[in-house]
Order: C-alpha cells, then sequence, then structure tokens
C-alpha cells in the first residue's frame, strides 16, 4: 500500500532542497545577488562541528545559533520527541531510496531482504559507522570522509558541482534501492543512527493494541522491513505509520501512536512534528540571535605589496595571497587548498568580498562552513599582518 500523505511530503521536501541548490549555484555565478540556504545551511552535521570547536579550538568564538546549528538541533529535537520523522519524511536521500525501490516494484525486480547473520542485526552497522564518525571527526580526519556523503552529492546535483566520489555512492545507493528497501538508511547512515538513539530515548512510542493478535500482516508494506516481535515497534522505525491505520485483514487496527503514552492520530502527529521541525530550523537563528564578534583587527597603514599566508581549514592548509595596495587591502586569491567541494566556494567568495569591501577582517563565518571559514580568515589575517607597519 502506497502512503500517499508521505509520498507527498517527501516529493514536496525533496523539490524545494532542489530549489535551494539551483539558487544556490545561481549565486556563486553571480546571476542573482542573494540565496536562501547554502549547501552548509542545508548541512545536519553543523551542529556537532559547532560543539566540537567549542571543546577543542582555543579560537572558536560562539557567534549564535547559524543555520547548520539550527538544523541540527531541529533534528535532534525531532528525533527525541517525535521518533524518526526527518528520515521518513524530509531526508531527500530517503526519499530517493523510497521512489526506487516504488520502481524496482513496477518492473518486476525480485527483491532482496536483508537478512540476520546468526544473532547480528546487518542494521547493527550503521551504529559503527556512527561511532567511527565521530573518532575520525575529533581526530580531525573528517575531510576524509565528507566526499562520501550521498548528502552532499544530492545537494551538489543542483548545484552544479562535479560528480565526484560522492556521486559515485549515491548512485550505488539508489541502484541497490531497485531491489532493498533502504538498504544505507538501514546499514550504513550515521545520521539514522543517530536518530534511532535519540527515538529509543524519547516519548514517542508505536505500540501494539489490545486487538492485535500479532500476524504482522500490516508490516508487509514497512520502507525498512521491520517484522515486530514485541509491544514496541524498534528504533528503526521510520515513522510511515503504515501500520497504525486501519489495513489489517481482519479489519482491526493493529498499532497505535502514542507520545507520553497519550494517544496521537497520524494527521495531528504529523502536523505538530513537522511543524516544530520547521520551527526550530526556520526561526530558532532569528530567535537566539547574534552571537559576540571577535577578533577584530584595524587595518591602518598597510604596507603595499603581495604577501603569502597559510591557514588551516577543514581539509589541511589553505595558502592564500593578499595584495596591499595604497594601504588597503585590494585582492585576495586562493593559491591552494584541500577544501570539500560544495562548502569553500561561498567562503571564498562571500568572505573576501566582505574583507575588500569593510577593510575589516572582524567577519562572520558561513553557516555550515565554519571551520573552513576559520582557516581562510586566519590565512588572510596572516597576509595582512605581515603588511602591517613596523615599529
Amino acid at each position: 500500500m502506497i502512503n500517499k500523505k508521505r509520498s507527498f511530503i517527501q516529493l514536496i521536501s525533496a523539490i524545494v532542497i532542489g530549489v535551494f541548490g539551483l539558487l544556490y549555484y545561481a549565486y556563486l555565478k553571480d546571476l542573482v545577488d542573494f540565496r536562501w540556504f547554502s549547501l552548509g545551511d542545508l548541512n545536519p552535521y553543523g551542529g556537532w562541528s559547532a560543539i566540537k570547536a567549542s571543546f577543542m579550538d582555543l579560537s572558536y568564538r560562539w557567534r549564535g545559533v547559524t543555520q547548520s546549528i539550527a538544523l541540527s538541533i531541529a533534528i535532534t529535537g525531532t528525533s527525541l520527541f517525535f521518533g524518526r520523522l526527518f528520515c521518513g519524511y524530509l531526508c531527500p536521500v530517503g526519499a530517493l531510496q523510497d521512489a526506487f525501490k516504488a520502481v524496482g516494484e513496477k518492473v518486476g525486480l525480485t527483491p532482496i531482504k536483508l537478512r540476520k547473520i546468526g544473532p547480528f542485526h546487518l542494521e547493527w552497522m550503521k551504529y559503527g559507522v556512527l561511532g567511527a564518525l565521530l573518532v575520525a571527526s575529533v581526530l580531525e580526519r573528517g575531510h576524509y570522509v565528507s566526499p562520501y556523503s550521498p548528502w552532499l552529492a544530492y545537494l551538489n546535483m543542483f548545484s552544479g558541482f562535479s560528480f565526484g566520489v560522492g556521486g559515485v555512492v549515491l548512485l550505488v545507493l539508489v541502484v541497490g534501492s531497485l531491489r532493498t528497501k533502504r538498504w544505507f538508511c538501514r546499514l550504513l547512515c550515521p545520521l539514522g543512527a543517530f536518530q534511532a538513539l535519540l527515538y529509543a530515548l524519547g516519548p514517542m512510542k508505536i505500540k501494539k493494541t489490545e486487538s492485535c493478535e500479532g500476524c504482522s500482516a500490516c508490516f508487509k508494506d514497512c520502507p525498512v522491513e521491520i517484522v515486530n516481535e514485541t509491544e514496541v515497534i524498534s528504533p528503526e522505525c521510520v515513522n510511515c505509520l503504515n501500520c497504525t491505520q486501519n489495513n489489517c485483514h481482519k479489519g482491526q487496527t493493529p498499532y497505535q501512536t502514542t507520545i507520553v503514552g497519550k494517544k496521537i492520530k497520524k494527521g495531528p502527529y504529523l502536523a505538530i512534528g513537522l511543524s516544530f521541525f520547521l520551527m526550530l530550523f526556520v526561526w530558532l537563528p532569528f530567535m537566539a540571535g547574534p552571537g559576540q564578534s571577535s577578533n577584530a583587527m584595524v587595518l591602518e597603514g598597510l604596507v603595499d605589496g603581495v604577501y603569502h599566508s597559510n591557514g588551516t581549514g577543514f581539509g589541511g592548509q589553505i595558502q592564500v595571497t593578499v595584495t596591499i595596495s595604497q594601504q588597503q587591502i585590494n585582492q585576495i586569491q586562493v593559491v591552494h587548498h584541500k577544501e570539500t567541494e560544495g562548502y569553500y566556494e561561498e567562503v571564498f567568495k562571500a568572505l573576501s568580498q566582505e574583507v575588500i569591501n569593510t577593510q575589516n577582517l572582524n567577519v562572520d563565518t558561513i553557516s555550515g562552513a565554519t571551520v573552513t571559514s576559520r582557516g581562510f580568515i586566519n590565512a588572510i589575517r596572516g597576509g595582512v599582518g605581515m603588511g602591517m607597519p613596523r615599529e
């Protein structure tokens, strides 16, 4: 049974994210002078980056809730209180897998189901991936992993960036989905693992009703192939809520959704959950207000010349040349870097323009690309420092 309401929400979400990507491409190409969200704004790992930087980077200064931090908070809060609503309804990578599985069924491909290997559930693999990514990030090795992200590859499709290794992962993902339901979400997705852990701790549960005889017929069309053997459905559930509808062959309602023990119907659940997510994502950066600025440098009496300097970004050293003419910064050129495609473009463009226009290094970092931004600003600062007058 196709969940039409869920499919419609997934389609709208995928289209909206694609429009954001196209507008961002137009912005980078100077076709328009604005964008709603950058790729960094749509990076769900931005909140983790901020937390890590606050503990590990002495130069880090809080500048308020950025859009990417708001996205991380929205996903975290929604997962804790409403389960994996983001996975089931808003994630474009999940929507792609659902869509291609439907195509596979239409053309008659034989489905492949994921099985246990002895006592080991294959779904447990993604928790190992989550742990490995956290370790890699703490050890400053996250730049080796980020190019493989199918999430970033999806955004890059609309933003004019190269196919890359992430595109290959995305291609494998959709081809595999022709025969296996949401195999990437279930086996490898660290964001899915994070949400499942929060879901397990939260107040939202899907439970058997007293009339359910446990035949599991209502799980026939489950998008993640749950076979429930307990009173409460596993946190692997992505909250499609098919099993809570009147689709039992005996005419009963097999499962029901509860929040803090109170029953809630599908319509109100979706309305409240999606509104909660959007409120946090869209309004939190405005409600939280700006943070305190730091690291101001008054640029006066600079010595004309071309200065070379380095800063440490997400992928390593960022090498720049800073040209000072008539005692002002006239040009900033990036000579070499290894930053992630889709994130560095706006950093190099927007921050260069702002520094040159204001003749000030006290500029805000780009949401979702904080480490790249700080590395780039520090590289400029080093070059400007070489051009400061000596006493």
